[in-house]
């Protein structure tokens, strides 16, 4: 596997961050992990972020992005599961929970081209492309079968941060609607092995060690694992 991306940091992005005074104050950010298959071999949707990113240039990453404001005013159907809930909940309000759930959701769409979602038609333009591309389908997002696992908040030394969430839904086939765009290429279904020797980062890495664990039945049931920096140290606990 090649040199990881985050440990690592390429002479632009160092450029980057020397020019700030202080550590920017992290993003919240949204990332889901779509999985097909038998559970001891699944396939996970990844796609390559293209070389013009000045973050983690050229890496396989699982499709997601930052929490829009318009992800607080799109329609759903179906509740978050009572697990997911509770531990959103224990840091933001429910409309702020379900928005950061949502922004996966419209983060796939826009990056691969899937839907997660039923045919349902809704009629307000919240003029946002996203958005836009579930109202003319005629879909609107779907929040059932969808599960919290781990959040991860990006060191300081970036000269980008997000706090992260990451949520996992299981598909019963892989999804042959998928497509690359401006922000992912070489969008595919991978097997853990073929992950393996994909250019990943190392918080990539380590959310899919946390995966397998998840997976595997070895993680607290009402908690998530988490990755952060307290008091200059990293440390790798459990939230909430």
């Amino acid at each position: 596997m090649s040199e990881k991306a985050d440990g690592h940091l390429n002479a632009d992005e160092k450029a980057l961050r020397a020019k700030q005074s202080r550590a920017v104050r992290p993003s919240l950010a949204s990332t889901i992990v779509l999985i097909t298959g038998a559970k001891d071999n699944p396939k996970i949707l990844m796609g390559q972020r293209a070389k013009r990113h000045d973050f983690m240039p050229s890496v396989y990453v699982f499709p997601g992005g930052r929490v829009d404001r318009a992800d607080s005013y799109a329609p759903y159907v179906s509740d978050l599961s009572p697990r997911t809930q509770s531990i959103l909940e224990s840091l933001y309000s429910p409309r702020r929970a379900r928005a950061i759930v949502l922004a996966s959701i419209r983060e796939t769409f826009e990056e691969t081209g899937l839907m997660l979602g039923q045919a349902q038609a809704w009629t307000r333009n919240l003029n946002h492309s996203g958005w836009d591309g579930f109202r003319k389908q005629g879909y609107t997002p779907d929040l059932s079968d969808i599960e919290v696992f781990g959040r991860a908040v990006t060191p300081p030394y970036r000269h980008k941060r997000f706090d992260t969430w990451f949520f996992i839904s299981w598909l019963d086939s892989g999804r042959s609607d998928i497509a690359d765009s401006a922000e992912l290429l070489n969008v595919d279904w991978f097997s853990f092995d073929e992950i393996e020797v994909l250019e990943t980062a190392r918080a990539t890495d380590m959310m899919i060690d946390v995966l397998k664990s998840y997976l595997s039945g070895r993680l607290p049931k009402n908690k998530i694992f988490h990755s952060h920096m307290a008091h200059g140290k990293f440390r790798q606990d459990f939230f909430p």
